[in-house]
C-alpha cells in the first residue's frame, strides 16, 4: 500500500498537472496551428466551458482520477500500471461519450492517439514526483517532508 504523504503529494501534483496542462493546452490551440482549425476537436471544448471553467475541471477530473486509483482501487504507484488506467479511462470516456463537448476531440483522434494521450496525464504527476525526488536528494534536502 502506498504511504499517505506519497499520496498526497500524487493528489495534488494531480490537480495541478491538470489545471497548468489544460492551460497549456488552450494556449497553444488558441494561439497556434496546433491542431488544425478545429485544435483536435478542442476548440468547441473550449469554447462551450470557457477558458476558467475547462480549468478546473482538468483540475478537478485528474484529481478524481488518482482518488479512484489510488483510494478506491487501491492499485500501486508504478507508471505503467498508470499509463495502462489512462488508457481505459480513454475508452470508457469514448464508448460512452461522458462529455458531449469531447466529440470533436474523438472525432479527430483515432484510438491510439486519444489512448496515448489519456496514458501521458496519468503518468505525469509520477513523474515530477520523482523529478522533484531527484532535485531534492541532488541539493541535499531530500525526504525533508518527513517528521524525524
Amino acid at each position: 500500500m502506498t504511504d499517505p504523504i506519497t499520496i498526497s503529494r500524487l493528489l495534488t501534483i494531480s490537480c495541478l498537472t491538470g489545471f497548468i496542462g489544460d492551460a497549456t493546452l488552450q494556449l497553444l490551440v488558441r494561439f497556434t496551428s496546433m491542431g488544425g482549425k478545429t485544435g483536435w476537436g478542442l476548440k468547441e471544448y473550449f469554447r462551450q466551458h470557457g477558458p476558467a471553467e475547462s480549468l478546473f475541471v482538468a483540475g478537478g477530473m485528474m484529481t478524481l482520477f488518482y482518488v479512484i486509483y489510488l483510494s478506491m482501487l487501491g492499485l500501486p504507484v508504478i507508471w505503467y500500471y498508470l499509463a495502462i488506467y489512462g488508457i481505459i479511462l480513454d475508452f470508457i470516456f469514448r464508448k460512452t461519450m461522458l462529455f458531449p463537448s469531447l466529440k470533436g476531440y474523438y472525432q479527430q483522434l483515432n484510438y491510439f492517439w486519444s489512448g496515448f494521450w489519456g496514458a501521458v496525464p496519468m503518468i505525469m504527476p509520477l513523474g515530477i514526483m520523482w523529478g522533484i525526488d531527484r532535485f531534492l536528494y541532488t541539493f541535499g534536502h531530500f525526504n525533508s517532508h518527513k517528521k524525524y
